[in-house]
């Protein structure tokens, strides 16, 4: 009789917390419509968008960008190699705002190189699109080249090449951190 009386409470407990957080009643017909149970989604960018359009890039200024990209991201590469990986992550964060654990924490996450960190937070800190690392990481497993989601982004090229050198001589100690990235035009 006791177990009876905890599973009705325990059911009527339910019932009267999913109405309470808007979930509408458990037995409610799902196609049944109730505006006041709606509730707001709330989700990133679109990527389908960005994907459609950096699919869409013209094959020769794809290979182009992304040779020209890559020349920058293997010289961070070595450098992080060579000099220590440690001093490339304090020069990244202290350029991109975040610490140097956060980047590596990231880094590490993701299995990406350092040169690929610095070419993601610098499409990050000029993408008005509300991408994150993980979208990114999520277009770069869905086999598309910096270049061509810097182009499902909308940015000009020429641009992303000359931030990308610009942000890659501060990744080698070339060039002090400012705590400016480089800007991307659109």
């Amino acid at each position: 009789m006791k177990l009876k009386r905890v599973k009705w409470l325990g059911t009527a407990m339910l019932v009267i917390g999913a109405c309470i957080i808007g979930a509408g009643t458990p037995w409610a017909d799902p196609d049944e419509s109730d505006s006041s149970t709606e509730v707001t989604k709330t989700t990133g960018p679109d990527l389908t968008e960005i994907r459609s359009r950096a699919q869409s890039m013209p094959i020769d200024r794809r290979i182009d960008i992304d040779k020209r990209i890559a020349a920058t991201l293997e010289r961070v590469d070595k450098q992080a190699a060579d000099k220590g990986q440690r001093a490339v992550a304090a020069r990244l964060a202290a350029e991109f705002h975040t610490s140097a654990d956060a980047l590596a924490d990231e880094k590490g996450r993701l299995g990406w190189s350092w040169g690929e960190m610095m070419i993601a937070c610098t499409l990050l800190s000029n993408s008005e699109a509300g991408v994150t690392l993980s979208d990114l990481a999520t277009l770069r497993s869905d086999g598309l080249s910096w270049g061509a989601i810097a182009y499902g982004l909308r940015f000009r090229l020429e641009d992303l090449e000359d931030a990308i050198k610009a942000q890659g001589k501060v990744a080698m100690g070339l060039v002090k951190p400012d705590g400016k990235a480089a800007t991307i035009e659109k």
